[in-house]
Formats: C-alpha cells, sequence, structure tokens
C-alpha cells in the first residue's frame, strides 16, 4: 500500500502551482483540465479545491507570484535614498525586464495563455492587480521627480497608473507578435518599435527630457526574444 507524503500546506500548494506551470504550458491553458492536474500530482479533486477554487486562481496565483517578485525589488529600489528620481524609474524597469527574464519558463506559460482571445478577461484582470501593486512604488518616484524638478505633471498619482494603462495595451500586441516571429521575423522590428513608442509615451506623460527613460535596449530584447523562441506554435496549430 502507497503511503501518501504529508507536506506542509505551503509545499503542496507550491506543488501544485510548478505541475499546473509545467501542464499549462505543454499542453496549453485550455487543454488542461483540473482532473489532469490532480492526476499528475496523485490526488484527490478534493485536495485541489482545498488549495484553489478553481483552475482560473492556479493561473491568478502564478502572475501574482510573479508581480510580487517585482513589487519587492521596485521597493527596494524606492527607498534608496542615493538615486535620483531618473535613475529609479529606469531601474524599475530594468528589474521589472531582468526578473521576466529570470522566470522565463513561468512568461512562456503566461504568453502561451493569454494569446487566446477568449482569455481577455483573464489578461484585464492581471493588469489589474498589477497595476494597484505596482503603480504606487510608480507614483513614489514620479513625486520624487517633481520635488528634483525633472518631471511635470500635476497628476503623478494617475500618471503611474497611466503607465500601465499603456503597457496594457502593449500586452493586447505584443505576446501575438512574439508568438508569430518564426512566421514573420519582421516582427522583431515592429516589436522594437512599439517599445520605443511606449518608452516616448512615458517620457512626454511624465514631462521629462527625451531620451532619459531607458525602458528597454535591443540588446536585451534579442536575448529575451532568443529565450522565448522555443517550442512555440501558432495558435491555428494549437486549434
Amino acid at each position: 500500500m502507497k503511503v501518501r507524503t504529508v507536506k506542509k500546506y505551503s509545499e503542496r500548494k507550491k506543488e501544485f502551482l510548478d505541475i499546473a506551470q509545467r501542464l499549462f504550458f505543454t499542453h496549453g491553458y485550455e487543454q488542461t483540465s483540473v482532473d489532469t492536474i490532480i492526476k499528475e500530482i496523485g490526488l484527490s479533486k478534493g485536495t485541489f479545491y482545498y488549495y484553489f477554487k478553481s483552475k482560473e486562481q492556479l493561473l491568478d496565483e502564478l502572475t501574482k507570484g510573479l508581480s510580487q517578485q517585482i513589487l519587492e525589488k521596485v521597493k527596494e529600489i524606492v527607498s534608496r535614498d542615493n538615486l535620483n528620481a531618473v535613475t529609479k524609474l529606469n531601474e524599475a524597469y530594468k528589474v521589472t525586464a531582468n526578473i521576466k527574464l529570470e522566470n522565463i519558463e513561468l512568461v512562456k506559460t503566461l504568453l502561451k495563455a493569454f494569446y487566446d482571445d477568449k482569455n481577455f478577461y483573464f489578461r484585464y484582470k492581471v493588469y489589474q492587480n498589477s497595476t494597484n501593486m505596482l503603480s504606487p512604488e510608480f507614483a513614489k518616484i514620479i513625486r520624487q521627480g517633481l520635488k528634483e524638478k525633472v518631471f511635470n505633471t500635476p497628476y503623478p498619482d494617475e500618471a503611474s497608473r497611466m503607465f500601465f494603462e499603456l503597457s496594457f495595451i502593449l500586452s493586447e500586441k505584443i505576446p501575438r507578435m512574439i508568438m508569430e516571429i518564426k512566421r514573420y521575423p519582421e516582427n522583431v522590428g515592429k516589436i522594437e518599435k512599439e517599445l520605443e513608442n511606449y518608452q516616448l509615451a512615458i517620457e512626454r506623460l511624465i514631462g521629462v527630457k527625451e531620451g532619459s527613460i531607458i525602458i528597454f535596449n535591443r540588446a536585451f530584447l534579442k536575448k529575451f526574444l532568443d529565450k522565448l523562441k522555443v517550442q512555440y506554435k501558432e495558435k491555428s496549430k494549437i486549434n
């Protein structure tokens, strides 16, 4: 008789999340059922629902975990007294990109799930969660920039939220272009233009001198895209 291993709540929950992430990526989010997950982990459906209300909550927790990592690093940057506002903003964007690169397998999973048009509500929910978590920290940087007279906006809180609203618009375009790079190599140039335009919009939004904000660079983008190139199938092949 097989003896079931008793694990701490946090360990078992992480096990569910790790297995779900792998299955979401290999089989697709829509194609992975709760039954598939519990069969893989070897536990009952009741045990699954003890930890999660639904499959959607699994994906939600995966995205929140990534946002939490970013939040902790951004808070560290915001709290530093030896950095000016421009440097803090650039560092905040840099650390966000680096954390996504470090969690590339999760990012690939999320991109694949987001790529499905049926998941628009979920994408919007993720946007709201990350905005609510991160926007207050970016607003602190903007207020510092106003005190230093390098930023010029009467609405720091609203400007900060606008950073994420513009980012959400990008998230509706760029994942599709990334997933289709193999078929359309010219998408790399299109992605660069979209990011450059976003960078320019951020500068104008807070009234900082053009060229001050560096949200991405081509070398990093290439490294990021190279890591994402693997195993993606176009939507037409998935469905």
